[in-house]
This record gives C-alpha cells, sequence and structure tokens, in this order.
C-alpha cells in the first residue's frame, strides 16, 4: 500500500470535502504514455472505499499497467506545509499570507515543474507591486516596492515548502536549489535622544506610553509587551517572568522592574477577569502601529519604528556600564553578533574614547582614567 494522502486515506484514494470518494492515479501505458484517471466511488464508507480501491489497483496491475500517483502540486505542498506551520511555528499567521501570495502565482502547477526561473517571475512581479503605504487620510494610497528582506521571506517559504515535499517523498528533488537569496541592507541605527524621548511620551495616551516605556528601557519585544499577563508581573520582587513559549528564542528569562515601573503598573487599570495587562474587550491588544505612528507623528520624529525602541534600551544599557552578559539577560539576546546589530556607536561614544585615550596618555593608568 502507498503512502498515506492529505486525510490519511492509501495512495490514489481520495475524498471530497461532501463525503465521496474517487480514485486519482496516473496510469503508464506500454507506449510509455501517461494518462490521469478519476473514479469516482461515492458516498461510502471508507472501510468500503479502501477495499474498492484495493481491488482497482489489483485489477491493473494485472493487466500490465502501471500506476503512479498524480504529480504533486504547489497548492497541495502549501495546505500540507501550513498544517505542518500551525501545530509546530510561531511564525504561522505570518506563514499563510506568505504561502497564499505564492499560492496565487503557481497555483496547480506540480512541484516538479519549478524552476529558479519560474521563481525570478515571481519575485518580479511581487517586488514592483510591494504593498500599500497610506501616509493621511484623505490622500491617494502609495505602493511601496517590497524590500529584500522581505522578498527572501517568499523566497525561504517557497523552499520550505519544496524541502517538506521532498522529505515526504512527494517530488524526488529540490527544484529550488538553485534560488539564492538577495542581500539585505536592514540594520538599523535610528535611537531617540533623550529630548525626543521625551516628545514622544507626551504624544502618548496613558496605555501607549507604558508600553513605550517598558520597551525603550527594557528592551522588551512588542509582542512580549501585547500579550504581557498580569501573572507573569511579580511586583513584590521586581519582576517579570518570561516562560519561554512567551519570549520569540523561546527561552525563558527575566526581567527586572525599578520603582518608578512597580508604580506605574501597580497604578495602571485593571479590566475585570482579563488576564492581559494591556486589554481591549478582554483581550490583548493586537497592535499599536496606528497609535505609535501618530504619536511620533505628533512629536514631530520621523524615520522611528517601534521597533527601534529596542535598538533605544540596548544602546542606553551600554553607555550606562551595564555589562554585555547582563545586557542580553534582560534584552533576550542569545548571541554576541545579534546583541551588536541592536547596539548603536553614535559620534557621543567615539568622543568619548578620544577622550578616554587623551586621559590615559595624560595619565598612564587605565585605573586612574576609570575614576577621573
Amino acid at each position: 500500500m502507498g503512502r498515506p494522502n492529505k486525510n490519511s486515506l492509501p495512495e490514489y484514494l481520495r475524498q471530497r470535502p461532501d463525503g465521496s470518494y474517487y480514485l486519482d492515479y496516473y496510469l503508464t501505458r506500454e507506449d510509455g504514455t501517461k494518462q490521469r484517471e478519476r473514479e469516482d466511488i461515492g458516498a461510502i464508507s471508507r472501510t468500503l472505499a479502501k477495499t474498492i480501491r484495493d481491488r482497482r489497483v489489483a485489477e491493473l496491475a494485472k493487466n500490465d499497467f502501471k500506476l503512479l500517483p498524480p504529480k504533486m502540486t504547489f497548492r497541495r505542498a502549501g495546505e500540507d506545509f501550513l498544517a505542518y506551520s500551525r501545530g509546530r511555528k510561531r511564525s504561522y499567521k505570518a506563514d499563510v499570507m506568505l504561502v497564499a501570495k505564492l499560492t496565487a502565482h503557481f497555483g496547480d502547477r506540480p512541484l516538479e515543474a519549478l524552476n529558479p526561473a519560474a521563481m525570478e517571475v515571481f519575485l518580479n512581479v511581487i517586488r514592483e507591486k510591494g504593498k500599500k503605504v497610506i501616509q493621511r487620510k484623505g490622500e491617494k494610497p502609495q505602493w511601496k516596492p517590497f524590500k529584500p528582506a522581505t522578498l527572501n521571506r517568499y523566497i525561504a517559504c517557497a523552499k520550505t515548502i519544496v524541502n517538506r515535499a521532498l522529505a515526504n517523498g512527494q517530488v524526488d528533488r529540490n527544484t529550488l536549489a538553485g534560488v539564492k537569496l538577495f542581500k539585505e541592507n536592514n540594520a538599523r541605527d535610528r535611537v531617540l535622544s533623550r529630548e525626543e524621548y521625551s516628545r514622544l511620551l507626551e504624544e502618548c495616551p496613558g496605555y501607549l506610553r507604558l508600553i513605550v516605556r517598558l520597551a525603550y528601557t527594557l528592551g522588551m519585544r512588542r509582542g512580549e509587551i501585547l500579550g504581557l499577563r498580569w501573572d507573569q508581573v511579580d511586583l513584590k520582587k521586581g519582576v517579570i517572568r518570561l516562560a519561554g513559549e512567551d519570549t520569540k528564542t523561546a527561552t525563558a528569562r527575566e526581567v527586572p522592574l525599578d520603582q518608578g515601573f512597580m508604580d506605574a503598573l501597580t497604578a495602571f487599570p485593571r479590566v475585570l477577569r482579563c488576564p492581559y495587562v494591556f486589554a481591549n474587550q478582554g483581550q490583548s491588544i493586537a497592535s499599536v502601529k496606528t497609535a505609535f505612528n501618530s504619536a511620533c507623528a505628533r512629536a514631530g520624529i520621523e524615520n522611528f519604528r517601534f521597533h527601534d525602541l529596542r535598538h533605544c534600551a540596548v544602546t542606553n544599557l551600554r553607555k550606562a556600564g551595564v555589562a554585555t552578559s547582563t545586557i542580553m539577560s534582560i534584552s533576550g539576546h542569545k548571541t554576541d553578533a545579534m546583541l551588536r546589530r541592536y547596539d548603536r556607536v553614535d559620534t557621543e561614544d567615539r568622543k568619548s574614547a578620544l577622550e578616554q585615550v587623551r586621559r590615559f596618555n595624560e595619565t598612564g593608568s587605565i585605573e586612574e582614567r576609570k575614576t577621573a
């Protein structure tokens, strides 16, 4: 018996949404030609459908017909991948959107017919279309071309779909092996000055002000903040405890709270019978993008995203002289290399370095420089 398919049925046996069964296979004839066959079985029991399937396979084999399973299409492979993603990946919602775009283009094209050229055609189509950007009410929406990082997510998703089909024996080779990723230049070096940060807080409504403070001071990720529950906040010991399932890196960590944060959280209004700190109609707030961008606009802050607050936190902790290992334990970075992406060395740092060298040259002692 062949490999089970999507509905855990044996090879060649399929089930329609209405519950009826049919056989789906290719026949290879003596002259080498292939022909797809679909035979309706009807709305019968699964046991009987399997029995009919076995008899039909035996009958065809006796007549020297070679049965081949239908070719795996991109649509079916995408569905199988999403079933896997839903149970195992934190990025399931993002995968759904990526697969939808890929399937709209490739549809029922057999996976074996995919190649790097076909992938490049797809990338060229979506690159120029990009995404819709609405800047202000009353203005016409603008279209912004996709950046290399976004295109790379489509490439990675398509490659994963093909690789999973390969691992499941549904194709015999990786048809996208030659597709290369684009070079990304997505490093951000935008951090807020103290004056900008003060202006931003003044323009934030109450709930958003605390959210921004948590991101700017502690480097917590947006998802960690918006999903924060009261049972994770220990006001007696002054910490926020994040379990592995609450973090991007699946690693538990403890985030410290100073007296200012403990006072703010103590005074923060709670929604009755709602576990979330930042709630809307009994659920956690899904997004603060619009409110945050509006606050930035009112404060006159340009080219700044919510995630840049995490850059600010890491940079300020380093400037304050906090040890790298401690910064990583607070922010949740797992490697020095990733931490360095968030630590921005600015003009002030470079001038300070020269001042330190001057003092060292004058005194000849590092210790004296530190206490000068």
